[in-house]
């Protein structure tokens, strides 16, 4: 009996917290923790990344590769390259596909809006669920708002495969935490990887 007032009362608290999204927003429930949480000694900083160099036209291409080539890890995703820059931690202008894998700390229940900008195709999970795909190449824009309930703190899988095919590259994801005020690129102190 205990059990299924429990879950009645987790039912309950995600359908006020999606109650509680901004108009227009996508909302999205059900994510998890990382269970059990990792040691914190286990943990470097960043997200951990590695590339494909071709060119790609879909973001599904990237989805059945195997290892790539390690990069640099991300300090967080906060990104803009204009013609001649290098795509992230590459030393490359064009012609980059990369799987950026890790933890994203969400340290408060209730609702995050986040907000993804990439050039070119992108697609990102949080905790398992998807949020927001943008497959094919095009030049930088945002997506909408993505509303993630959050009924239990914690560290999430962070899980984004990403491709660059020519010209400029971005890559940018911002929040506001359920806390409120103004959005904001995700600090690198939100991120870490095994």
């Amino acid at each position: 009996m205990k059990a299924f007032f429990s879950r009645q009362i987790s039912h309950c608290l995600v359908l006020l917290l999606l109650a509680a999204a901004p108009a227009g927003a996508e909302t999205f429930s059900g994510g998890q923790p990382v269970s059990p949480p990792p040691e914190p000694s286990s943990l470097k900083p960043g997200l951990a990344v590695s590339y494909f160099y071709q060119y790609f036209d879909h973001i599904d291409e990237l989805d059945d590769r195997g290892e790539g080539d390690i990069g640099e890890p991300l300090a967080n995703l906060d990104h803009v390259a204009f013609e001649d820059g290098k795509v992230l931690t590459t030393n490359r202008p064009m012609g980059v596909g990369a799987h950026i894998r890790g933890l994203i700390r969400l340290e408060q229940a209730g609702n995050y809006t986040f907000r993804l900008q990439s050039n070119d195709g992108v697609k990102l999970f949080i905790g398992g669920v998807l949020m927001h795909v943008d497959p094919e190449i095009h030049a930088a824009r945002w997506s909408p708002e993505l509303v993630y309930a959050v009924e239990t703190p914690g560290w999430y899988d962070f899980t984004l495969n990403y491709y660059q095919r020519k010209g400029t590259s971005a890559l940018r994801l911002e929040w506001v935490p359920p806390s409120g005020g103004e959005a904001v690129i995700v600090p690198p102190e939100a991120f870490a990887h095994p």
